[in-house]
């Protein structure tokens, strides 16, 4: 069997070969008590030399780097008593910066509830602000509209006359006291005293078209007759012109009602009556009862 087998020799010195299973795992005793005895005598050429490395001294040394490199890791690994240490150590860095944020969140807590604090303080003061300059408006509005009215009661005897023909071709008095018998007819008086009459400030117009004619009458009734007699008239021929007779108004007064012109102009198409009135209002029949627009909050929104 090969297990019988005698190792080759060369030169009479048994040849045992290297790499085997045997020289790794056995120890260096062991493996020199299994190693087969040598036959050549001592001192012979073929026996090693003392000064040559040996195998056994290579296995020495391998273990030794083996185990140096084990002890080298041992000391680098932590033991029980390092984790301890290093988990306590992270305990209290996570303790201590846990306490630090508990305590900027505190901070910041007391912060926005004084925020919350002003915000509030600064919405009532807001509102009250807001209330008052609504009153302020409110009772400015109300001045406006009793100068509106002052204005309007200075002008009540006042007509305005638009598309007399410019220029005048004789006295202005003498052309009105003319146009308002051609209106009243029969029931005009012998004489019609007016206290003032002119054309409205500034040039004439660049389009040619003329200007109007402002006369203040003495009597207050005989201007209301005036103005009853020519709403009857869908238009007065005067000396080959169309004339036309307003009541003299307030600049604020000609505001408002342009701006009330969409709800005037939709109440006419819908044969809705209304009136002005003063002071200032627009009065809008609604079966057996009139309906007052005085105030902006009075018309709803579109």
């Amino acid at each position: 069997m090969v297990r019988n087998k005698k190792p080759h020799t060369l030169g009479g010195t048994p040849h045992r070969p290297t790499g085997t299973l045997d020289e790794f795992v056995c120890t260096p005793s062991t493996l020199s008590c299994s190693r087969p005895p040598d036959n050549m005598a001592p001192g012979s050429p073929g026996s090693e030399s003392a000064g040559e490395p040996t195998l056994d001294g290579t296995q020495d040394d391998t273990l030794a780097l083996i185990k140096q490199e084990l002890a080298m890791i041992s000391a680098q690994m932590l033991t029980k008593a390092d984790t301890g240490g290093l988990l306590r150590e992270l305990r209290a860095a996570v303790k201590e910066e846990v306490a630090a944020l508990r305590k900027d969140l505190s901070s910041v807590e007391v912060r926005v509830e004084a925020l919350e604090t002003e915000a509030q303080a600064s919405r009532a003061q807001h509102q009250a602000a807001e209330l008052a300059t609504t009153r302020q408006g409110n009772m400015l509005l109300s001045l406006r509209r009793q100068v509106e009215d002052l204005e309007n009661r200075s002008r009540r005897q006042n007509i305005r006359i638009r598309g007399l023909p410019e220029p005048d071709t004789a006295p202005l008095q003498d052309t009105l006291q003319a146009l308002f018998r051609q209106i009243l007819g029969e029931e005009c008086p012998a004489v019609i005293k007016l206290d003032r009459a002119h054309r409205s400030l500034g040039p004439q117009r660049p389009d040619g078209r003329p200007r109007d004619v402002l006369c203040c009458l003495h009597d207050y009734s005989l201007k209301e007759r005036l103005m009853t007699a020519a709403r009857g008239m869908a238009d007065i021929p005067f000396r080959g012109a169309s004339v036309a007779l307003y009541q003299d108004l307030s600049r604020l007064t000609l505001d408002a009602r342009q701006a009330l012109r969409p709800l005037t102009t939709t109440l006419r198409e819908k044969g809705i009556a209304y009136r002005w009135g003063f002071p200032f209002s627009l009065q809008i029949r609604q079966g057996n009862a009139w309906i007052q627009v005085r105030w902006p909050e009075d018309v709803p929104e579109p």
